[in-house]
């Protein structure tokens, strides 16, 4: 307690028997260092945890748009005899709008790239018609997080879309997935109109060439090449739409080709496999056009 003492003098106190805890009013830098460590130590913990989080919300989002893109894919084939729309420059996202009508479904919430939709579909690939302007909607510049397999689907270079009969298991035959894309991404979709952006991919090949169903080495995400045409758009993981329709997500996509190229027996070629890649569809003629003897393997094949 304070109280006077008699050597003290008046006017003076005695401190004797006080706690020096009693007279702190604050913390010590230590303390406060220590406060400080801790918080972003939390930090440092569950700053990503929050992000994940972020992440599998939007792939869940996506996923559930791939489901109805699915589901257009197949309610389109049965009105077209049983026939996949084209995806010769993009075409089949303006074929099968009519059974979504929403173009949200196809903008990936994490990442998609910018395609421009051309008319060479509807003139028979005339010459020059990769040069006609167009404007959306429908054709002209899309913003897109997916390509289609022209291994599947068809009518790469301009040949006949092919029919569902040809995938004899659907549900393991990869039909579009998340595709590659770079910056500036969506936002080149604010260029100029008499500009023509492309930042994103809408079809692959695994036929033609195995290294497209493999992540672009921008991802770097295994397994990867320069030429890849997918894209680990959710937590190092892609979603994939199947033949019969169904959605998911998977960390990898499929090795064996056969999951792409209903024409391949299982274990004849692997994406992974530099000697299968180098292969394509046509050993002799990996580069030619569809009238060449590798497009025309590609095509009918």
């Amino acid at each position: 307690m304070l109280g006077c003492n008699r050597r003290c003098g008046v006017g003076k106190l005695s401190l004797h028997g006080v706690s020096p805890m009693s007279l702190r009013v604050g913390f010590t830098l230590i303390e406060l260092l220590v406060v400080i460590a801790i918080i972003a130590i939390l930090a440092a913990i569950l700053f990503p945890v929050f992000s994940q989080a972020r992440d599998k919300a939007r792939q869940t989002s996506c996923l559930s748009n791939a489901k109805q893109v699915g589901l257009a894919v197949l309610q389109y084939t049965q009105d077209y005899d049983e026939k996949y729309p084209s995806n010769h420059w993009g075409i089949y996202l303006v074929l099968v709008q009519p059974y979504m009508r929403n173009w949200e479904m196809w903008r990936c919430p994490s990442y998609s790239g910018v395609y421009t939709v051309r008319i060479c579909f509807w003139v028979n690939n005339a010459s020059g018609c990769a040069s006609i302007p167009v404007e959306p909607p429908p054709l002209g510049r899309v913003i897109t997080g997916w390509l289609s397999n022209s291994d599947v689907m068809g009518g790469w270079d301009n040949w006949p879309p092919k029919p569902i009969t040809r995938v004899q298991e659907p549900a393991t035959t990869v039909m579009l997935a998340e595709n590659d894309n770079w910056p500036p991404r969506e936002g080149a979709i604010n260029d100029p109109p008499t500009s023509l952006p492309w930042t994103g991919h809408m079809a692959n090949s695994t036929c033609r060439w195995a290294w497209h169903a493999m992540f672009h080495t921008r991802w770097n995400v295994d397994p990867r090449h320069g030429s890849g045409r997918l894209g680990a758009h959710h937590m190092d993981g892609l979603n994939f739409i199947f033949a019969d329709g169904h959605a998911k997500w998977q960390k990898q996509p499929p090795f064996d080709c056969a999951a792409w190229v209903p024409a391949l027996d299982r274990g004849q070629m692997d994406i992974r496999n530099q000697t299968a890649i180098g292969a394509g569809c046509n050993p002799t003629n990996t580069s030619g056009g569809g009238s060449s003897a590798a497009g025309t393997w590609c095509g009918q094949n």
